[in-house]
């Protein structure tokens, strides 16, 4: 049953989407176009998370240790350390909250750098996780015009998202997102979820995990190609509700 709903709520949008649903107690999933590759946007940001808190728990760096924010650290679109004095100090645990709670780009590219693209890389490739890659930092023009992107896969978000779900500062960290406008929105406020969005023209996407009574739900939605980014949104919403009908 909740497939037919899912299948008719991609219907009616026109674009390329996919989508996976997993029951984490049942085993139990959808999987629709789960192999297909995706413009990443800012669902990038999961695997750098998940670099950082690997580096932490080899002693390379401390949650506690700081770094002084310059003015070439500063990128634009979203994020609110670019509209900062530079001079402040900020610890990584504050660097990594603002990247995924406000998408915030100029945090993510301090941690690009701290961590190295290649080492992020290399940590996707030995997880498996064969459709994602980085190859540029936020906002990063240049780059994309060269032909550079951030790209992943349903399949590949699921992996990252049930590897996550072994480090709990990465879940208390997606628990507190700011950008609520797509998988949460016509589900009840009482059920928490860790997630983070994404979107670029034509992508709107959004990835987490649904914390329902029974069992921890992982829901991925990542689209391109979209006529209309709103519908998208809209996408996302909807999913979100059939999920929750469905398991409640």
């Amino acid at each position: 049953m909740l497939r037919k709903k899912i299948d008719d709520i991609i219907e009616t949008v026109d674009g390329d989407i996919g989508i996976i649903v997993r029951n984490l107690e049942t085993n139990e999933n959808i999987m629709i176009n789960q192999d297909t590759v995706f413009p990443a946007a800012s669902v990038i940001k999961i695997y750098i998370l998940w670099e950082l808190f690997e580096r932490i728990e080899k002693g390379e760096f401390t949650l506690e240790q700081e770094i002084l924010l310059k003015e070439s650290h500063k990128a634009g679109g979203f994020g609110i350390l670019k509209e900062l004095h530079e001079g402040i100090n900020l610890s990584l645990k504050d660097i990594a909250t603002l990247m995924i709670i406000l998408s915030d780009n100029t945090a993510t590219n301090i941690l690009i750098d701290l961590l190295e693209m290649d080492n992020i890389n290399q940590t996707i490739k030995r997880n498996k996780m064969i459709d994602t890659i980085l190859q540029r930092k936020m906002m990063d023009g240049e780059a994309k015009a060269k032909g550079f992107d951030n790209y992943t896969s349903p399949m590949d978000v699921l992996n990252i998202l049930e590897k996550s779900l072994q480090k709990k500062e990465i879940i208390d960290i997606m628990k507190k997102q700011q950008c609520n406008n797509k998988l949460p929105v016509l589900i009840d406020d009482s059920i928490v979820i860790a997630h983070k969005t994404g979107d670029l023209p034509s992508v709107e996407h959004d990835v987490g995990i649904m914390f329902m009574e029974n069992s921890p739900i992982i829901i991925v939605v990542l689209t391109k190609n979209l006529k209309d980014n709103m519908d998208g949104i809209k996408l996302n919403n909807n999913i979100g509700k059939a999920v929750y009908d469905y398991y409640r």
